[in-house]
């Protein structure tokens, strides 16, 4: 199965996400970010590392240059090479994948961009798969911000408007941000978690594994594929 924590910049998706893959499969997963992707042949791997330059490599002092149609058509093409490659992503695989983040937060930051049409940017997204379980971490701005010591101009929001004072920006920015996620959660129907923030990630990430597990006691049992076992969660 597929779980992503979703939220923010700043909310605790990252520290969720490996608590969370930890309680869930121990070792025998290792979380894996969704910068990384796997193949056998060196060409491949090659192609994969050119495109992953022109997303996440480009430094940020030369803007975002052809706009955000051409940033999020390399999105997409990111991660439908990723659905691709990375068996772990598919059911069958036995074991469950935890992700921070999922391909949400790039749609959300391309329409604050950009006045694109919404239903055309999420359709890029159409080969990647949806997760079984997708969490939102609802971390309001002005808590996120106290979580880090420092934000890029990305998260800023620099290259989207948003020019005032960095802590200023950011709230302004995210809260933007925030709004098309909650949207987002509406729509697809995700667990929203609202975290207090004296509450320790550790329980952020047991809240998650409790939903987890109610959700996966309601699911059908399916079969194992050859030399797969089933995925167990207690």
């Amino acid at each position: 199965m597929f779980i992503v924590i979703e939220g923010i910049d700043g909310s605790g998706k990252t520290t969720a996400a490996r608590l969370v893959a930890q309680r869930l499969n121990g070792a025998e997963f290792p979380f894996r970010g969704k910068s990384e992707i796997a193949a056998d042949d060196e060409e491949t791997l090659a192609r994969a590392g050119r495109l992953r330059d022109l997303i996440w490599a480009s430094p940020e002092s030369a803007g975002d240059t052809f706009g955000a149609t051409h940033w999020i058509l390399l999105i997409a093409s990111w991660y439908a090479g990723l659905a691709r490659l990375r068996q772990d992503l598919t059911s069958g695989h036995g074991g469950v994948t935890v992700m921070d983040g999922w391909y949400y937060r790039n749609i959300a930051k391309t329409l604050i961009r950009e006045p694109l049409d919404p239903l055309w940017v999420e359709s890029l997204f159409a080969p990647v798969p949806e997760p079984d379980l997708t969490v939102l971490l609802d971390t309001p701005p002005e808590i996120a911000w106290q979580r880090r010591e420092g934000f890029k101009d990305t998260e800023l929001g620099r290259w989207d408007g948003f020019h005032g004072p960095p802590a200023e920006s950011f709230h302004a920015y995210q809260s933007v941000v925030r709004e098309h996620l909650r949207r987002m959660a509406r729509e697809r129907g995700w667990l929203v978690l609202s975290p207090d923030p004296t509450r320790s990630p550790e329980e952020t990430a047991d809240a998650v594994v409790s939903e987890f597990r109610a959700r996966s006691a309601r699911l059908p049992a399916a079969p194992a594929g050859p030399g797969l076992q089933p995925v167990t969660t207690a």
